[in-house]
């Protein structure tokens, strides 16, 4: 499971030289993590619902991660459409005879993994800036609380992200 996740993980990081996801603008990857996060407050108190059910918390608890979980998706989306106007953004120096630029680029596949005591919030933590980042990247939630997790995957593809861009394993 580990090796065809990774696989689809590479796929999706390369696809068409990186431009579908990896080196795609940070505009672009924001559309996902803002419908994300608009999907996961329009599904709030489902989720919530199966945080109780799945990992023992509270409702009132359940019901402020999961808000929490779209301030998250929020505050990494604004951040990714900033992102392309800092791209090589120069740096001040006293020599100058030299250059000196930031190029931020993503890394490639990323591993996640999360605790049972906040499944969905923890994730999003985690999953949040891989993706702004450019990265792809693969999910192994607690098996002691993964309902949410799984249902993300669910919110992923209803909003249409890319395939192989988040993996989710359980075990």
């Amino acid at each position: 499971d580990v090796d065809i996740a990774v696989e689809a993980a590479r796929k999706a990081f390369n696809r068409n030289g990186g431009k579908d996801w990896a080196f795609a603008s940070g505009a672009f990857r924001a559309k996902y993590l803002r419908a994300i996060g608009d999907k996961v407050t329009e599904k709030k108190l489902e989720l919530a619902k199966l945080e109780v059910i799945d990992s023992g918390k509270p409702w009132i608890e359940a019901v402020a991660d999961v808000e929490d979980v779209s301030v998250c998706s929020d505050f990494y989306d604004d951040l990714d459409e900033g992102l392309d106007a800092k791209q090589k953004a120069a740096i001040s120096h006293p020599y100058p005879a030299f250059k000196i630029h930031v190029l931020k680029e993503p890394i490639g596949v990323v591993g996640l993994i999360t605790p049972w005591n906040y499944p969905l919030l923890m994730a999003t933590w985690k999953i949040a800036p891989a993706l702004v980042a450019g990265c792809t990247a693969i999910l192994k939630p607690s098996e002691l609380a993964s309902v949410t997790c799984l249902e993300l995957a669910g919110v992923c593809r209803e909003v249409g992200l890319p395939p192989g861009v988040l993996n989710i394993l359980t075990g």
